[in-house]
């Protein structure tokens, strides 16, 4: 958060924000697909993502499940530690998930988007069809084991992982996939499905183009606004501050392919936007704790373009729906912020979350892939670890346990 912490509890604030609780308050289920399954599913979509608690007396077992897993944090006695620091940090995180609603929205946008999702596959790839996509979540219902036993009963042979984050991160999807392959094994199910993997999408046209379009009414918004206010000059033209959340360092220096793909995904957004882009900065928030991080944090740059008489707008370009990092942290705490050093106007641009745009993308997306035959959608980048890793167990996020056949060559 943009609060300051004190030494006490740096780390275990550190190792929540790490990976991005998401907030919210709606009920979903296992599966996004019709629940009558007629006619039998032939090629199943399990949307990969970190998930959120549904209500508030769901966030103490969700940040178990967190601290609890040395996929992400490694920490000593881990079971133990992980619980006593789960347990700890609840009513502070629930005071964040109250601020905003008391749940996380991602359960219900990841179903409205699978099921639009579905829909649009059947059309596009009928040789493939029917198809059905399934939730499954990393610490929050509906986990992927609750997918993967939903998959069983229907029958599915077929499935394609599909990560919600455009661009990879070991952290983030590294992690989703690797818990996928864990739960497989665990149920002996390592042969039962044929899988193939979407890792990353971070230049899809139809996502860039569909963020460019946010942008685009963001900045109709900021010119009436504007006017108004009756702002001239500097204060009159907007910057826009690309925003994702931050990672530590010495993450970073192992080789974590995010902080690339996230800057060729504004790239590819500005030049979209083309004559209309107005000036633009790529900034990181979420950041605490006392290690480095990836800069210019987001609020930093917003205290010095307010300080400076300038206006934002900022736009969210590696979330795909809105969460603790858009609801929260910009729209409440980041605006309180920008307008407490004077900033005249400050903006968001919405997330994607169901617009039509995003639904024909994502349809896109997993169509090419099924049509390519391929078992991972961009297999030169999935199969290069990263030159750092460092793991004490000898696996990598993108080997351990892995059905697909597609191994480390770095």
């Amino acid at each position: 958060m943009l609060k300051t912490f004190n030494n006490k509890n740096n780390l275990v604030q550190l190792i929540t924000r790490c990976v991005q609780p998401q907030l919210g308050r709606h009920h979903y289920s296992t599966n996004t697909g019709d629940e009558n399954n007629k006619p039998k599913t032939k090629t199943a979509i399990l949307m990969l993502n970190l998930g959120g608690p549904q209500t508030l007396n769901d966030v103490e077992p969700f940040l178990t499940r967190l601290f609890t897993d040395r996929d992400i944090i490694k920490l000593p006695f881990q079971e133990t530690v992980g619980r006593l620091i789960a347990k700890r940090r609840s009513p502070a995180v629930q005071k964040l998930y109250q601020s905003i609603g008391g749940g996380s929205p991602i359960g219900k946008w990841t179903e409205i988007q699978g099921k639009a999702l579905s829909q649009r596959l059947d059309q596009l790839s009928p040789q493939s069809a029917p198809h059905k996509c399934y939730i499954g979540f990393r610490y929050a219902s509906p986990l992927v084991d609750d997918a993967i036993q939903q998959m069983t009963k229907d029958g599915v042979t077929r499935a394609v992982a599909f990560s919600q984050y455009p661009q990879f991160s070991c952290t983030t999807t590294g992690s989703s996939l690797n818990n996928l392959w864990k739960s497989l094994e665990t149920k002996g199910l390592e042969s039962k499905f044929d899988w193939s993997i979407i890792d990353r999408w971070p230049l899809h046209e139809g996502f860039v183009s569909t963020v460019a379009s946010k942008i685009q009414q963001a900045l109709t918004h900021f010119a009436n606004e504007a006017k108004r206010l009756n702002l001239i000059g500097e204060a009159a033209q907007p910057v826009l501050l690309f925003s994702a959340h931050s990672l530590p360092m010495r993450t970073v220096e192992r080789g974590d392919p995010y902080p690339t793909e996230v800057a060729a995904t504004v790239s590819a957004v500005v030049q979209t936007l083309g004559d209309q882009v107005p000036q633009h900065i790529l900034c990181w928030q979420s950041k605490v704790g006392p290690l480095p991080w990836l800069v210019p944090k987001t609020s930093d740059t917003v205290v010095r373009l307010a300080k400076a008489g300038r206006n934002v707008i900022i736009v969210p370009i590696a979330f795909t729906s809105d969460h603790i990092e858009t609801l929260s942290e910009i729209d409440i705490e980041l605006k309180h912020l920008a307008h407490e050093n004077g900033m005249k106007v400050f903006m968001r641009s919405e997330s994607l979350n169901d617009d039509p745009k995003i639904i024909d993308a994502m349809a896109d997306i997993v169509h090419r892939h099924i049509s390519s035959g391929e078992q991972v959608a961009n297999i030169k980048q999935y199969s290069l670890k990263c030159p750092g890793c460092i793991d004490e167990t000898g696996t990598y996020c993108r080997t351990i346990r892995n059905p697909v056949s597609c191994h480390a060559t770095a």
